[in-house]
C-alpha cells in the first residue's frame, strides 16, 4: 500500500507540473485535475489483477531475465515523466513494474498498459503492442524496440512461460520440477503494418522481406554478411529503411 500511494504522488506531481502547459487538463474546484488519462492510470494500478496464481517458491527459475530495478524513463501520452523512476520487466505476467527505490525487492505497482504508454530501462525502449505470432490469434504485450525506421521496425518479445511439474512414470522417463521456459520472439512491421512473427535466419528474412529482394543481395555482398547474429539483421533492417 505504501508504493501505491509513493506511485500516485509522483504521477499527481507530474501532472501537477504539466498541467498549466497542456491543453485538455480541467482543475475542478477542489484543485484536483479531471482528465481521464489520469484516472486511467490510478485505476490500472488499483485494480491490478494477476491471473497468473501459481506459488512462486515452488518453481525453479525466476519471472524475469533480470530481478534488478534499474533506472527508468516513462512517456505517456508524448510527455515524459520527470520523476526519479526504477524499472523491471516480469516476463511471467507480462507487467513493467515501478519503484522509487532501486533496491527494492518486490513492488505491488505495474505501469499501465497501453499503445500511448512506453518506457526505457537503461536506454532499451519497451512498448505495449499488437502482434502476430505464427499460427496464434493476434495478441497484445511488450515488446523490446530493436529497430524503428520510417518504413521497417524490428521488436523483440521475451517471456518466461511456466511449465508444470511432471512425474516420471517409468524408469526411462525424467521427472521434471514447476519451472519458469525462457521464450524469445522476433516480430517485424513494414510501413507501420501488423507486427508479424519472423524467424532470424537468411532463408526466412529474404521470403518475407521479398519486396527488397535486390537490395537484400546488396547488402550481403557489401557487407560480407551471413545473417547470423541479431546485430547483423539491425544492420540489414537499418540499410533496408535507406533504399
Amino acid at each position: 500500500m505504501k508504493n501505491y500511494f509513493i506511485s500516485a504522488l509522483l504521477i499527481f506531481s507530474f501532472f501537477t507540473t504539466n498541467a498549466q502547459r497542456n491543453r485538455g487538463y480541467d482543475v475542478g474546484s477542489n484543485g484536483v485535475l479531471s482528465d481521464s488519462r489520469l484516472l486511467d492510470i490510478f485505476e490500472n494500478i488499483k485494480n491490478r489483477v494477476t491471473t497468473k496464481t501459481v506459488n512462486m517458491n515452488q518453481i525453479k527459475g525466476s519471472p524475469y531475465f533480470d530481478e534488478n530495478f534499474k533506472q527508468g524513463e516513462i512517456e505517456y501520452f508524448g510527455e515524459t515523466l520527470k520523476e526519479n523512476i526504477f524499472l523491471r520487466f516480469n516476463a511471467f505476467s507480462d507487467e513493467m513494474e515501478m519503484s522509487p527505490n532501486p533496491l527494492a525487492e518486490s513492488t505491488e505497482n505495474i505501469l499501465i498498459k497501453n499503445n500511448k504508454v512506453s518506457c526505457s530501462i537503461e536506454g532499451e525502449t519497451y512498448r505495449y503492442l499488437g502482434y502476430i505470432a505464427d499460427n496464434q490469434p493476434p495478441a497484445v504485450g511488450y515488446l523490446k524496440e530493436l529497430f524503428k525506421g520510417n518504413v521497417l521496425a524490428l521488436y523483440e518479445r521475451k517471456a518466461k512461460v511456466y511449465m508444470e511439474a511432471t512425474q516420471a512414470r517409468t524408469s526411462l522417463e525424467r521427472s521434471f520440477p514447476a519451472r519458469f521456459v525462457d521464450k524469445t520472439e522476433y516480430y517485424y512491421s513494414i510501413n507501420n503494418g501488423s507486427l508479424l512473427q519472423v524467424k532470424l535466419s537468411k532463408k526466412k528474412l529474404i521470403s518475407v522481406l521479398k519486396p527488397y529482394s535486390a537490395s537484400i543481395k546488396t547488402f550481403l555482398e557489401n557487407q560480407d554478411s551471413k545473417l547470423k547474429s541479431l546485430e547483423e539483421v539491425i544492420q540489414l533492417f537499418s540499410f533496408l529503411d535507406q533504399v
